[in-house]
């Protein structure tokens, strides 16, 4: 019999034995691996590829969230989310996580959440659908507080990248092309995801393809058409479209 394999990951020891023990007495599940911070959860991931992910929401370096977003739905496998968070908050991924976990819970409700694990994964169909649907519901919480960080790699490991180091993003298919004086990043996101989860203060679109960081700026210079060119401090440049002209102006303390 095919038996799934499961990465547990929580940044807490005793929970990781818990659950490594209640997994042992399941004859269904193999334990894959472990991972006590967000960062290590990715690195095992990307090494392991396990097919069912038990994963703890709050980690420190990067929390639960986080590392579902860097991964995106294509690659990541099936989750159960092990969390304190209480059922209010929990409601908003109920409909899109294979199952949650809220602590303290016991062997009965494990058992409960790996048969759901075991129906999805032994469908043979891929989740990311609700995986999508699950990380749309993420950057619509916490609500009123603009994203400050995402997720990259670099080389093999994953790094935070805060935005504040973001000079542009640009749109490239359904990725982001993210512009650092450190290099350069592709995130799996859209550009329209990640604009409703910016700070608007600091980040403006003036393109369809390009957002910009106003601290990122050196100046703008005119063009065509109603058109500009923005010049940022790095030399580089991007043009600001006569569409978004006035929000851009507007938001970098001028009128248009």
């Amino acid at each position: 019999m095919t038996r799934f394999q499961v990465l547990v990951a929580d940044d807490e020891a005793p929970a990781r034995a818990k659950v490594k023990r209640l997994l042992a007495e399941d004859v269904r599940f193999a334990l894959a691996g472990e991972a006590a911070d967000g960062t290590q959860t990715l690195s095992q991931v990307s090494a392991l590829h396990p097919d069912l992910l038990v994963l703890d929401v709050q980690m420190p370096g990067l929390t639960g969230f986080e590392v579902l977003e860097a991964l995106g739905p294509e690659h990541c496998p099936a989750v159960i989310f092990s969390t304190a968070y209480d059922a209010f908050a929990l409601a908003a991924f109920e409909a899109q996580a294979v199952d949650y976990l809220l602590k303290p819970y016991d062997a009965e409700r494990f058992g409960r959440a790996l048969d759901k694990a075991h129906a999805v994964l032994r469908s043979g169909l891929p989740d990311t659908a609700r995986l999508q649907s699950l990380l749309a519901e993420l950057g619509r919480a916490p609500a009123g507080r603009p994203l400050e960080r995402l997720v990259v790699k670099v080389g093999e490991a994953w790094v935070p990248l805060p935005l504040a180091d973001v000079w542009r993003l640009s749109a490239e298919d359904k990725y982001v092309r993210l512009y650092t004086g450190q290099g350069e990043h592709l995130v799996r996101q859209t550009l329209r995801a990640l604009e409703e989860r910016l700070d608007p203060s600091r980040f403006v679109r003036v393109h369809r393809g390009d957002i910009v960081n106003l601290d990122a700026v050196a100046r703008l210079e005119p063009w065509s058409h109603g058109d500009g060119i923005l010049v940022l401090k790095d030399g580089s440049s991007v043009v600001l479209s006569r569409t978004w002209r006035e929000a851009f102006l507007r938001a970098w303390g001028l009128e248009g």
